[in-house]
């Protein structure tokens, strides 16, 4: 599409998205879950939920959220959904970078753990079943999450103001979504404003949200289902998890109940990542200017 946008500067477009998107998918997925259950179908303060509820949830949720994306790219911003950054050729490293990122975070901090004598696998359980569903599941929260965050909000930030400035602004927002989660604490929104910086950091370069979306496929897949923490204090049901742990000590170390997003470890190794890609693009952009 080559039409201007509706609204012309661009930060506006991201602040009404803010604004209206936010309180508008929070309606419809209430609504949904009212009409299809009589209430809200889950309370999360009742313990853990089977990931296959999760799923279910997840995707009712936000609903909204798709509705009123689709409504801003084709009709405010007047571009496509392609445009926010699904251009595969070219990006396949960008891709599998990202989620081997997430793995080495993830395996060393864990690593760490199991050295210390702070994590223990105890069994070891596979479900074919299980997998398949995680799989859905963190594919649609990836997808959902970068499309919202580094595809549109970040894209448009980015014709706006400093890039730096529109990364933070964006990881400072995306941590804030997680706020309500159970179990949050200083350290883990701290981890999660970083993370959002990391998944961040090559849209700044590339424009393109392979990265993001692989890395945070990874985060997710790997964290929960392969090596038993909790996601972000989700409480997803631990059994559905390749890995059973049990973590000791302090819970600043291991990250407790929220998962390792809640651990120190998680605050020193995804800057050093964050700083090592920094070096990395700014060192390829340079050599492409000149």
């Amino acid at each position: 599409m080559n039409k201007k946008p509706f609204i012309q500067q661009a930060w506006l477009r991201a602040l009404l998205f803010i604004l209206i998107a936010f309180p508008i998918t929070i309606a419809i997925g209430f609504g949904i879950d009212i009409v299809l259950n009589g209430l809200y179908a889950y309370d999360y303060a009742t313990g853990s939920i089977p990931i296959a509820q999760f799923l279910k949830q997840y995707v009712t949720g936000n609903i909204g959220f798709i509705i009123i994306i689709l409504v801003f790219v084709y009709w405010i911003d007047k571009r496509t959904l392609f445009s926010l950054g699904f251009e595969w050729k070219g990006f396949q490293t960008d891709a599998i970078t990202g989620l081997a990122v997430s793995m080495a975070i993830l395996f060393t901090g864990s690593s760490i753990l199991v050295i210390t004598q702070n994590l223990y696998i105890t069994n070891a359980i596979f479900s074919l079943q299980q997998f398949l569903i995680a799989i859905a599941l963190y594919i649609i929260v990836a997808f959902n999450e970068e499309i919202i965050f580094r595809g549109y909000l970040l894209s448009n930030l980015l014709k706006s103001m400093n890039r730096w400035w529109a990364l933070i602004i964006v990881s400072v927002l995306f941590a804030l979504l997680h706020s309500q989660n159970q179990h949050i604490n200083t350290i883990s929104f701290i981890n999660i404003f970083l993370g959002g910086i990391l998944l961040g950091i090559n849209y700044v370069y590339t424009k393109n949200l392979w990265f993001s979306i692989f890395f945070h496929f990874g985060w997710n897949f790997f964290q929960g289902s392969v090596l038993g923490y909790n996601i972000s204090g989700t409480g997803i049901e631990q059994g559905s998890s390749l890995m059973q742990q049990t973590t000791l000590g302090s819970v600043y170390l291991t990250g407790g109940n929220f998962g390792f997003e809640g651990s120190i470890l998680c605050t020193v190794l995804i800057p050093l990542m964050i700083i090592v890609l920094f070096v990395h693009y700014n060192r390829k952009e340079k050599k492409v200017a000149e």
